[in-house]
């Protein structure tokens, strides 16, 4: 099975979260509009942390992780610097997707972009998954 970062993240919350996600997903409770108000809130904060990055490109979501990956791909082989929203790649069986990947000469950079006013102990473990 592979995990994505949003699900190690859940795991590391709740176990059981994460087991219900997998296996019951019918049994969770729905965003309410509580929920749906801070998903806004962060694609706002998203769209803002896009414009700090010149010249990037965002790769379109897709329920195809592959599609996802090789779109990643072809934009490091053509040389994009900043690839945003989601850049994807698989390491290990983790299906990897950061906010924005930079691309230099020397290596990669990750970016994790929170609409947080604060930084909480759930992010060092999404920006190091």
């Amino acid at each position: 099975m592979n995990i994505s970062k949003s699900l190690y993240t859940r795991a590391i919350q709740c176990p059981k979260s994460l087991w219900l996600k997998k296996y019951k997903p019918e049994v969770l409770t729905p965003p309410d509009a509580s929920a749906h108000a801070v998903f806004d809130t962060g694609n706002t904060v998203g769209a803002l942390a896009c414009e700090l990055f010149p010249n990037g490109r965002e790769v379109p979501f897709s329920r195809d992780y592959d599609e996802m990956m090789a779109t990643t791909q072809a934009w490091v082989d053509e040389g994009v610097r900043y690839i945003f929203y989601e850049a994807t790649f698989a390491y290990e069986g983790i299906l990897v997707m950061v906010d924005v990947l930079e691309v230099g000469e020397d290596g990669v950079s990750l970016y994790e972009v929170k609409s947080s006013t604060s930084v909480k102990e759930i992010y060092l473990h999404d920006v190091s998954m």
